[in-house]
């Protein structure tokens, strides 16, 4: 029996999904060219979806940017890249095969690797993508449709893709925390331009850091695999290797030209930031002015090169530079200034 209007309109919605996905079902392709020569429904249906994704059916997807800049801006996504409406009307065809089938002339698509990204909100009932952004200093917390809570952290932009087939997080840049719903038949996916983590149900963060993508574990369990390691299974050449499983108390992390490396961690200073905290334990000073630059602006600037390696310890508020700036007043060779332009810089004292 053929699928109803509705169903199609669903199954176009996951394939919209599942053709980006880093992390592919077995023989994707081919899988996705029958689905599409079943029907002449299932090219329109999936026609429709796409420019959905682009942006191009929702007012305010993109920013109000025009459709040649989104193409511009389009980055790593695997749509389908299909002929215009004209070419598709005239490649429907109008009479069956006697396989009982319709008749279809050639239709030229191809996968494309170039395709523009843009998440807007699908009012499809099993599908559901949105997008979170925050500013410097800012922290947003979101209930997912399956109850699952993300605490979106300063300077963070994520884009969810839920299907009926998998729960499909992007995290563009930033950090968030992810306080997963348990639900075994859609795995709870994170992905950055390094690595996935995947999880059922579990409390875990992802930080898209200078040096890598950082994984921490606070509760249960998420494996993680670095883009090579995705790429490989992909092409049914996976090494079981490459699939790191991060346990509560510990961290991975994925650098380029790197194996995911296993770490401790301390769960309490990496996620202190949900309570808009920073905790540094012996840290570099650069380190610890740079984690204060994610959160406030005008930025804090170190001007002796000398003090970069300073070690420093304490509990700080993340909104709070002047916190910081307090203490560091308090040690004998430090001096703390203010420009006109209110940014602060941390240098020598020199009467001392």
């Amino acid at each position: 029996m053929p699928a109803r209007p509705s169903e199609v309109m669903q199954q176009a919605a996951d394939w919209v999904v599942q053709l980006r996905s880093p992390e592919p079902l077995p023989n994707r392709e081919e899988l996705f060219a029958d689905w599409l020569r079943a029907s002449p429904l299932h090219l329109q249906e999936y026609l429709q979806a796409v420019e959905v994704w682009e942006g191009l059916a929702h007012p305010n997807a993109g920013g109000g940017r025009p459709r040649e800049q989104l193409i511009a801006a389009a980055g790593d996504s695997n749509l389908v890249e299909l002929p215009s409406r004209e070419e598709i009307s005239r490649n429907i065809p109008t009479e069956r095969a006697t396989s009982g089938g319709f008749r279809w002339r050639r239709v030229g698509f191809a996968l494309s690797l170039s395709a523009v990204f843009v998440l807007a909100y699908l009012g499809w009932q099993r599908t559901t993508m949105i997008v979170v952004r925050t500013g410097v200093g800012e922290q947003h917390s979101e209930v997912l449709p399956d109850r699952s809570v993300v605490d979106v952290n300063t300077q963070s932009e994520i884009r969810i893709a839920f299907t009926s087939t998998e729960r499909r997080v992007e995290l563009v840049r930033g950090e968030a925390f992810f306080d997963v719903a348990k639900d075994p038949a859609r795995p709870f996916i994170v992905a950055t331009d390094l690595a996935t983590a995947k999880a059922i149900g579990t409390r875990f963060s992802v930080y898209r850091a200078q040096s890598g993508t950082i994984v921490t574990v606070a509760e249960g369990r998420v494996l993680v695999r670095d883009k090579h390691a995705v790429a490989a299974e992909s092409k049914g050449a996976a090494d079981p290797q490459d699939v790191v499983e991060v346990i509560p108390g510990t961290q991975a992390e994925a650098q380029p030209g790197h194996r995911v490396q296993m770490r401790r961690a301390n769960v309490a200073s990496t996620f202190a930031w949900r309570e808009h905290r920073l905790v540094f334990d012996g840290e570099p000073l650069s380190a610890v002015v740079e984690e204060f630059n994610r959160y406030n602006s005008p930025p804090l600037l170190i001007s002796d090169p000398r003090l970069r390696e300073q070690h420093i310890s304490g509990v700080f508020g993340a909104n709070d530079p002047d916190s910081l700036l307090d203490f560091l007043v308090k040690v004998d060779h430090i001096a703390v200034s203010r420009d006109p332009d209110g940014v602060t810089h941390i240098g020598s004292d020199p009467s001392n």
